[in-house]
């Protein structure tokens, strides 16, 4: 508005980038102004007549049409970007005048991420010599007011305590606290980096299955009274775990069109504080807009009775499965689910960092009597706070291992 600067807004996909830009709209609404168009124009009385106007970008993966423009550039959630090193020696380049600014902001992902030697100073460091080299104290006793390092970039780091204690009273953090596992509640709320080394999923392969899902998912209208028209989908659902208190969740999937094709998760939805009974009830609704071919329940606990009520003939859901859990059958969902993701057949929108967080979450562990190996999340308990990836695994066993024939399993299937 004072300068006449353009802004461009780099997102993983065109989703989160209208999520971004959506922020802004509404921000502009609380001074009575209304923002449209995409780009932005801005203009502005503080500023000559003649003058043109600002231009404000909100770009996703087709970054790459863009290369002409130049402003202060802002790159969205950079630390859950696939490619960054490529993504940002382009589209930085929009900032290379010394007029411009660079903005990098995100929540932390994991300690493999390409961009975290970025953020730690490593990455300038490999192209300098020893004595050119610098120590950069990245910790949060270093950042929390902000801090230019030696490298001339300026970092800070702002966790919920942080915000809490310059006045934000939107949480309650000891239910939080109680809500999540330790590290958990460290990574999404303390700005505390993943060390995924030794969960059963790589982080890297979950991040190269994000898309852009507005531009390339062109027979998908999420708006729509029938998002994907009468094709068939697959749905999964996992329930909650009253031991651990981690959420239940459901998912719905395009299977793949053809032999080998990705399994397209349309949407996901965390089903908390409701009973067997309302889950039914919801689980129903959101798959009547659906043609509905497969349903994937975990039949445990309150799984139990979301699957009575939903296996009746007048649910209107088809192929309603009933799986039981044991050492066998997670094994096999595991090993399912990691030859799915490394040949890039999971696909989500890139906006969905939950789906990548909840996969690095599952770690292999020994069963109590150490005989045997299991996969374990969060608390510890049976399925700790990966009840997203779960459900996902749900859909996925649905094809057999090697995806080229019909699926054959002793489950039973009304």
């Amino acid at each position: 508005v004072e300068t006449g600067r353009n802004q461009i807004f780099l997102s993983a996909s065109k989703a989160q980038a209208h999520q971004f830009r959506s922020y802004i709209v509404s921000f502009a609404k609380l001074v009575g102004v209304a923002l449209t168009g995409d780009p932005m124009l801005i203009t502005s009385e503080l500023r000559p007549a003649e003058e043109a106007a600002a231009e404000l970008h909100f770009l996703g993966t087709n970054f790459r049409t863009a290369q002409g423009r130049h402003g202060n550039f802002y790159f969205d959630e950079f630390f859950w970007v696939h490619s960054f090193e490529e993504l940002n020696k382009v589209a930085s380049g929009m900032a290379t005048h010394k007029k411009w600014r660079k903005t990098y902001f995100s929540t932390p992902s994991t300690i493999a991420h390409a961009a975290y030697p970025y953020w730690t100073g490593e990455r300038r460091n490999r192209r300098r010599k020893k004595e050119d080299r610098v120590e950069i104290d990245v910790s949060h006793a270093a950042l929390k007011d902000g801090s230019q390092g030696p490298d001339r970039i300026w970092r800070h780091i702002v966790n919920i305590l942080d915000a809490e204690e310059a006045g934000c009273d939107l949480f309650d953090i000891d239910e939080l606290r109680d809500e999540y596992a330790a590290d958990e509640f460290a990574n999404l709320f303390l700005c505390d980096f993943v060390d995924d080394s030794l969960s059963a999923f790589r982080f890297n392969d979950l991040v190269k299955c994000g898309v852009d899902s507005i531009e390339e998912w062109t027979d998908f209208h999420p708006d729509a009274a029938r998002p994907y028209g009468d094709r068939p989908v697959w749905a999964g659902y996992d329930p909650q775990n009253s031991e651990t208190g981690d959420n239940a969740s459901l998912c719905i999937f395009a299977p793949p069109l053809v032999q080998g094709g990705p399994f397209r998760l349309l949407e996901r939805h965390p089903l908390r504080g409701l009973d067997f009974e309302q889950q039914a009830t919801f689980i129903r609704g959101m798959l009547s807009r659906y043609n509905c071919t497969y349903l994937g329940i975990d039949a445990t606990g309150v799984g139990a009775g979301v699957y009575q009520l939903l296996a009746k003939l007048d649910s209107g859901i088809r192929g309603v499965t009933r799986i039981e859990y044991s050492l066998e059958v997670k094994a096999a969902m595991i090993m399912k689910a990691q030859h799915v993701i490394s040949r890039g057949r999971l696909a989500f929108d890139s906006i969905c960092t939950d789906v990548v967080s909840s996969f690095v979450s599952i770690k292999k562990t020994l069963t109590t009597s150490g005989r045997n190996v299991t996969f374990k999340a969060g608390r510890g308990g049976e399925d700790g706070h990966a009840d997203l990836a779960w459900s996902i695994m749900h859909v996925l066993m649905n094809e057999p291992l090697d995806g080229k024939e019909a699926q054959k399993s002793t489950m039973e299937i009304l």
